[in-house]
């Protein structure tokens, strides 16, 4: 049963897609997914992002390494063809997705390309597919000392390091995007040290594949700039907060206030999202989801979190109390907070609903969409006006 949400214009959409993102991810078992700029510094942060959920892993440190290699590849892959197409599709097009199934780490990334380059890459992976350890050793030697490949092309090093450095084949598809660009989808499998001979179920990898490419299209569709799902912890903060700030422009008080939007919404998933030492429950430690995308003057941030049934009232009423009071009225509870606190303790909206309600100028929206007997998702939408600012 899905509780209906508060009061007010609402983009319902999103509250909805936060479920229904985080409801076929789970079950996918991705780590993260990721989709947005791809610039130098958000590469960096995704990097120490990824470096420190595998500090958490249970994973030998021989295989972390190999893990990180891959994605540096896979991170330099996208953003040698970003500025090429950005101009078609934006800045936000590329998909990269960490998994962890099947006694296998995946990485997935997806990046436009143009359509001139994919007969030479094709050619380049199917060339490196069916090659050896041995042959690869020496095939990537040759190309250190020739150079014959073109980086322009798409094609490089790169293929056959990741070829090299997994010991598996280097999946790939094309998906058409109009006359002159595709899609280019690369999925790097590495198995657990333990799990190398583990064989693959048939059609798996097809399967697979054409789940991550449905999410992007959903993704790209309904014009989500920024989409990140995963861990929500606060040393997952630290990186990931960059990475969404550098989504945004304007001017210097504007993005004061949406940073401060962003981590108090963030930060909201961390304290509500249940433990993952939770009974009866399949749900991993603060499991989330954070959308931004930008609608007419407006952007919308949409985070949705697992929570216990027990908590639902206490959120609504917070909620409703904030939304109840004026924009004038906001500001003078702001400053009176103590005394509020001190009168209603159970009634009181935490700070991050309030900073998120004054810094916002908008109304808070929210919907409970209910799990099981015990637990519900809890999705959070905070808005703010872009025109006046940007």
């Amino acid at each position: 049963m899905t509780k209906p949400a508060m009061s007010g214009k609402i983009n319902t959409k999103q509250l909805d897609l936060a479920f229904d993102l985080i409801q076929g991810i789970n079950k996918l078992s991705y780590e993260y997914i990721y989709r947005g700029k791809f610039t130098k510094n958000i590469t960096a942060n995704l990097l120490a992002l990824t470096e420190t959920n595998l500090e958490k892993a249970e994973d030998t440190q021989k295989l972390k390494k190999k893990i990180y290699f891959v994605m540096v590849e896979c991170l330099q892959n996208i953003t040698k063809h970003q500025d090429k197409v950005k101009d078609s599709l934006g800045e936000e097009s590329a998909i990269l997705v960490l998994q962890k199934r099947d006694k296998r780490y995946y990485i997935t990334t997806g990046n436009v390309i143009e359509k001139t380059n994919i007969e030479k890459l094709a050619g380049m992976l199917e060339k490196v597919n069916a090659m050896d350890s041995d042959e690869l050793k020496l095939y990537y030697q040759e190309m250190l000392v020739t150079g014959e490949i073109s980086t322009k092309g798409g094609a490089g090093l790169g293929l056959i390091a990741m070829a090299r450095k997994t010991g598996n084949k280097l999946l790939y598809d094309f998906q058409h995007v109009d006359d002159k660009i595709s899609y280019f989808y690369l999925r790097t499998e590495i198995p657990l040290e333990k799990a190398v001979e583990l064989p693959h179920k048939s059609g798996d990898w097809r399967s697979s594949f054409d789940k991550i490419k449905k999410i992007h299209t959903i993704l790209i569709k309904e014009d989500i700039l920024l989409n990140f799902n995963g861990t929500f912890d606060r040393d997952n903060l630290i990186n990931l907060l960059p990475i969404i700030d550098a989504q945004m422009h304007g001017t210097i008080d504007f993005k004061k206030r949406v940073f401060k939007i962003m981590f108090e919404m963030l930060h909201n998933i961390v304290s509500y999202s249940e433990d993952a030492t939770s009974k009866n429950r399949s749900i991993g430690e603060n499991e989330g989801i954070f959308l931004l995308s930008r609608h007419d003057d407006k952007f919308y941030f949409t985070a949705g979190n697992y929570i216990h049934n027990s908590k639902i009232k206490i959120l609504q009423d917070k909620i409703n109390f904030v939304n109840n009071l004026k924009d004038n009225e906001i500001l003078d509870f702001y400053k009176k907070i103590s005394i509020y606190f001190e009168k209603e303790e159970i009634k009181k909206p935490d700070l991050s609903i309030i900073e998120m309600r004054l810094k916002s100028g908008n109304q808070l929206n929210c919907k409970f969409s209910e799990v099981s007997e015990n637990y519900s998702f809890f999705s959070l939408q905070a808005s703010i006006h872009a025109k006046k600012e940007v």
